[in-house]
């Protein structure tokens, strides 16, 4: 199996340098920003957290712990201080002043906290990496051994892997760079798509084992059960492996040979241009863009040939709304990878967003093509096909994102509006109800539409219901004011009629139809002379209008 069978991914990442008492560590937050930007470029969604207190730390774990519910992948990191006390794990806060053991229980956050958490959320994946081998700084004025350093062995829950900077009862170094050595190997082989969790670990025991020659060994406990994980999706996927071919260039496919420039470049050069673009990264996961693309530019110009480089300058672009800016430089990744599935579907959404649908439309086949257990690519193929005016197809391809995401509420909003576009009213309420289901936070919006497609089908009770729902929200809507007055008429409440087209009339002045229909509800209520004003209003402003003429005619003569 595929990395792609896990889609909904949650990752809360925590790093402790600035410790009050027991001793600054250069390295945690350095290694904290660059997981999170790591976990987030092979689609994770990262909650991270610098320097936290006890409090802190708690409540960032029961936040993680309360929206893990409904993802497929939870992973969660640690650097820091970390020590066992009594069989257990904790985790240092940073203003923890621990003079006696006895302290640590109260003072510090137990790791199984997370695991608690973790099991009780039953996803598929659950990883836990703990970078809190580090020396006790405390220790030293306590009275126990020596052989207390380093974390005690955890027991994973069925699902799960545990991964420790080095061996249970063992003390990691915290590096002489910018990150720990640990975590510098995890960085490296992370976004390996061809590698799966377990096998990335062996590669991180082994790198950690050789650069500390022996006295660092990572290791790991693992009850994963089940499909294969891969963190990355990247660039190795079912179309690239089972026949090496992509459809590129307007669906023409053709071979790829994904080592054709490697050579054109020294590998000195190449390292290098990672080395800046790992920086970049740490940039962009601060949201500092112009920074990022500064840092994306000079690993450019060290290796022209980096498609890497292309693609996160293009999403940097990106991510300032510069969507022109960005078209190029995605081009560029693709025509020195077209394996890369990631770039065309940016350039996808950069075509959308520009209003370009043709164009954003070959770019989701071509994605989907390379990747085609993506929930959120077919959504924005939808919406595509969608602005296209091709509900048909657009109905498909929300049915598809839903049968891979069961829970995405968008989807099925869409669905929706292409189904009361073709005018399918059954089926669009159907997905309405299960939109406002999943998107509570929405509901206004899909309760507009509902109540049109209730409307059509004669539930004029729930269609008003709906309408007034949305004009609490939005209460100077003139068409929905009509349709709520409309409501009211159909069930022959016209003084609420009369109070509804009013205020339609009162947002739109020159609102024929609220003219003619509030004439219609004043003869209903024996005032004539209210309607004959009223309709010939709505003459004056549609003049050519027969049906207002005619009712005037024999009515109101």
């Amino acid at each position: 199996m595929w990395a792609q069978s896990y889609q909904k991914r949650l990752a809360l990442v925590v790093g402790n340098s600035n410790y009050e008492h027991g001793g600054s560590l250069p390295n945690p937050v350095n290694d904290a920003k660059a997981i999170a930007v790591a976990l987030q470029s092979v689609g994770f969604e990262v909650m991270s957290y610098e320097n936290v207190t006890q409090k802190e730390l708690k409540m960032a774990i029961n936040a993680f712990g309360q929206k893990l519910k409904g993802y497929e992948v939870g992973v969660f990191y640690y650097a820091g201080h970390g020590i066992q006390n009594k069989g257990m794990n904790y985790m240092i806060p940073v203003e923890a002043d621990l003079q006696t053991e006895a302290q640590v229980e109260f003072d510090c956050v137990a790791a199984d906290r997370v695991l608690a958490y973790m099991d009780a959320a039953q996803v598929k994946v659950n990883v836990i990496i703990m970078d809190a081998c580090r020396n006790n700084p405390f220790e030293r004025s306590w009275h126990r051994s020596a052989n207390g350093n380093g974390l005690a062995m955890m027991n994973a829950p069925t699902g799960s892997l545990i991964a420790y900077a080095t061996a249970p009862g063992r003390v990691a170094s915290d590096g002489t760079g910018s990150n720990g050595l640990y975590t510098s190997a995890l960085l490296k082989y992370l976004g390996d798509p061809k590698l799966t969790i377990e096998q990335v670990f062996k590669k991180v025991r082994t790198e950690v084992t050789e650069k500390s020659m022996g006295a660092q060994v990572p290791w790991e406990t693992t009850s994963l059960t089940g499909d294969d994980f891969y963190f990355a999706t990247g660039n190795i996927n079912k179309g690239a492996i089972l026949k090496n071919e992509v459809l590129a260039n307007n669906s023409e496919v053709k071979k790829v040979n994904n080592n054709r420039s490697a050579n054109d470049v020294s590998q000195q050069s190449r390292d290098k241009a990672k080395s800046i673009l790992d920086e970049g990264h740490i940039a962009y996961g601060e949201k500092n863009y112009a920074r990022a693309i500064t840092l994306y530019t000079d690993a450019i110009q060290v290796n022209p040939n980096y498609d890497e480089g292309y693609y996160w300058r293009a999403s940097a672009y990106y991510a300032l709304e510069k969507n022109k800016e960005s078209i190029p430089d995605y081009s560029r990744a693709i025509e020195l990878n077209p394996n890369n599935e990631q770039a065309y579907y940016y350039r996808a959404l950069t075509n959308y967003n520009l209003g370009a649908f043709e164009e954003a439309l070959s770019d989701f086949n071509n994605a989907i093509e390379l990747n085609p257990d993506v929930a959120s690519m077919s959504y924005w193929r939808g919406e595509t096909k969608y602005k296209l005016e091709n509900y048909e197809e657009a109905i498909i391809d929300y049915t598809n994102s839903i049968e891979l995401n069961k829970n995405d509420g968008y989807s099925y909003g869409g669905r929706a509006t292409s189904y009361y576009m073709l005018r399918k009213y059954k089926e669009a309420k159907i997905d309405y109800n299960k939109a406002i289901e999943l998107l509570p936070n929405e509901a206004t919006n899909f309760k507009y539409w509902r109540g049109i497609c209730n409307y059509n089908l004669d539930l004029t009770q729930e269609a008003l219901n709906d309408f007034l729902s949305y004009l609490e929200k939005n209460p100077i809507d003139a068409y929905i004011l009509l349709m709520a007055a409309h409501s009211h008429y159909v069930l022959k409440d016209y003084e609420q009629a009369v109070r509804y087209y009013t205020r339609a009339i009162n947002v739109q002045s020159d609102n024929a139809e609220a003219y003619y229909w509030r004439g219609n509800s004043y003869l209903n209520l024996n005032k004539k002379s209210e309607a004959k004003r009223d309709v010939e209003k709505s003459i004056s402003l549609d003049p050519g209008n027969e049906t207002y003429i005619n009712f005037k005619r024999d009515f109101l003569n």
